[in-house]
């Protein structure tokens, strides 16, 4: 009868211990891990959180361009910095702005805009070059 016991606790710890790959994601997580792959230059990571569309596509590889075109000396400070969210604003279920800046230059504001689709947060990058800032 022990044994039996012992079955049931062992399949219980295994099932409880095992990968959770349907983690949920918040606006706030996505926009903070596209924001911060970008500062950390690891732009293959920081698309992957991008909302694929021609027009995101052709922005992204435009910025991806003027980015490492910084120096040296201004690339190393937004690596080393701190992301600071200032505001999020939900405009909808499926649609929030989060406003932010860095700790290496608080006083610029920028916003990304997130949208659900499918049951996964993405970054509408258009957005912030659309004027809507």
């Amino acid at each position: 009868m022990n044994y039996k016991y012992w079955s049931l606790i062992c399949c219980l710890f295994i099932l409880s211990c095992g990968g959770n790959n349907n983690k949920v994601i918040t606006e706030t997580e996505t926009a903070t891990a596209f924001i911060k792959a970008i500062q950390n230059d690891d732009f293959k990571e920081a698309e992957q959180y991008l909302l694929k569309d021609d027009a995101n596509m052709q922005l992204w590889s435009r910025f991806e361009q003027f980015y490492h075109s910084k120096n040296k000396t201004e690339l190393d400070a937004l690596r080393n910095s701190d992301i600071i969210i200032n505001e999020i604003a939900a405009v909808s279920d499926t649609v929030s702005i989060v406003n932010y800046s860095n700790s290496y230059k608080k006083e610029n504001k920028n916003k990304v805009k997130v949208v659900r689709l499918n049951g996964k947060w993405q970054i509408d990058f258009k957005y912030t070059f659309s004027g809507n800032l």
